[in-house]
């Protein structure tokens, strides 16, 4: 979904040589290009590993490192934190993932570093936790996070989206599942802001049935399982199996992936006996709010809400909060949308393609990252950190400029090619 690449000069890793006939470390340049007039920050990048296969044959998904030249005056080397995610589970690599920085309209070239592992894990430097994902009945049901935002799905009828705005780039859910953690209270680190009641919630996923929202609340069975949760990126699955709409049993699967550093995580969909069903997401209304809507007919489409919708401390909440705003954001990666909306809810609604559909859900909390101490994570790491780049958006002006650059983000994907 997130595919932002781009191209670098060519990299020499200098290794020791061993007092035995180790093989060399072997080498594949990728290349990789930022398209746009605009920066892009700690951009994430993709590489599948049929195609690093085709080009090395002998590559060893366990022992490999990424590396790229500075992009600063000294042009330093630096170690890109990456990761390798079976997406499957069949125990083989799928995916190389890692992040990096692009001046507009620049061109970079990262090399992926491979060899024996010993060889190799001397050099690894030691990636700090950025995102990460759990079940925990605490919280009830899944949590997700990146330094920036964590969220939760509700593992129960209610099938709902809720938020933990942050006032640290930190990891917090361990804290949420925390026993007797009062995750409503108002903290250093955050807390749960969102009031979500019978709605939808952030971003989830619905039905629209002769013009009323269908949750994903009949089902036969609800399963989770967790692809990954590493420090670039963290995946969930969730699979509906007989959810009831219109006289059909439909099996809904679901993907959420979060990247480090990102107040957003993508959401996608797909499923089997769905022919002729509307789907929706959305998001959930507020009193104090404005809500906003791209133009009819316009690919992709967003939505968005903004205003007090901050909920106010504690565990049974009843209104928001004056004097704190909050966006939120849905923008639809796929066909068109119709827009929709009940008393509960500001809706999206959509016809499912054969290859599913896909939305990317984010908050943006006039209070994210105020009370941020010391740099997170080692100076190496530094260069890909998308927090260094997202200033807390305190206006509603600020909020839709974003929205609408983070759009053109995801719409212009960056450009790769791999070569020895």
């Amino acid at each position: 979904m997130r595919l932002f690449l781009c191209a670098v000069t060519v990299v020499i890793l200098q290794f020791a040589s061993s007092a035995q006939s180790t093989p060399p470390p072997r080498k594949i340049l990728i290349n990789i290009s930022n398209p746009s007039d605009q920066p892009r920050f700690a951009e994430d990048i993709v590489v599948s590993f049929a195609s690093l296969r085709k080009l090395a044959p002998d590559i060893n998904a366990g022992s490999l490192l990424v590396m790229a030249p500075g992009n600063g005056p000294s042009a330093t080397e630096i170690q890109l934190p990456s990761q390798v995610d079976d997406l499957d589970g069949d125990g083989k690599a799928d995916e190389l993932i890692f992040q990096i920085n692009l001046k507009p309209k620049q061109t970079r070239a990262v090399t992926i570093v491979y060899g024996e592992p010993d060889q190799i894990y001397r050099q690894r430097n030691e990636y700090p936790k950025r995102t990460y994902a759990l079940f925990a009945n605490k919280i009830e049901g899944l949590g997700w996070e990146s330094g920036k935002n964590a969220w939760r799905l509700y593992f129960d009828p209610r099938n709902a989206i809720d938020l933990y705005g942050k006032r640290r780039d930190s990891m917090f859910l361990d804290f949420a599942a925390t026993p007797e953690y009062a995750y409503h209270a108002d903290t250093i680190n955050g807390r749960d802001i969102f009031r979500i009641g019978g709605a939808i919630g952030i971003g989830a996923v619905g039905a629209w049935v002769d013009g009323k929202l269908i949750k994903v609340a009949d089902v036969s069975e609800r399963r989770w399982k967790i692809i990954s949760s590493g420090p670039v990126r963290s995946i969930i699955d969730v699979t509906y199996d007989g959810w009831k709409v219109e006289g059909k049993n439909i099996n809904l699967h679901s993907r959420i992936v979060q990247w480090a550093g990102d107040r957003g995580f993508f959401y996608s969909i797909d499923a089997q006996d769905a022919r002729g069903i509307t789907f929706l997401t959305g998001l959930t209304r507020h009193d104090r709010t404005d809500v906003f809507r791209s133009e009819a007919n316009v690919s992709p489409s967003w939505l968005a809400t903004y205003g007090e919708q901050v909920t106010e401390t504690g565990p049974t909440p009843t209104q928001e909060l004056k004097g704190t705003n909050l966006g939120l954001a849905v923008i639809f990666l796929d066909s068109k949308t119709w827009a929709a909306q009940d008393d509960l809810n500001y809706l999206m609604t959509f016809s499912l393609s054969p290859n599913g559909a896909h939305w990317y859900v984010a908050a943006a909390w006039d209070q994210e990252g105020m009370n941020n101490g010391v740099a997170f994570g080692a100076p190496a790491h530094k260069p890909v950190r998308t927090e260094d780049h997202l200033p807390a958006l305190k206006t509603q002006k600020d909020f839709l400029g974003w929205v609408e650059q983070r759009k053109a983000e995801l719409t212009t994907p960056s450009i790769v090619t791999l070569s020895h």
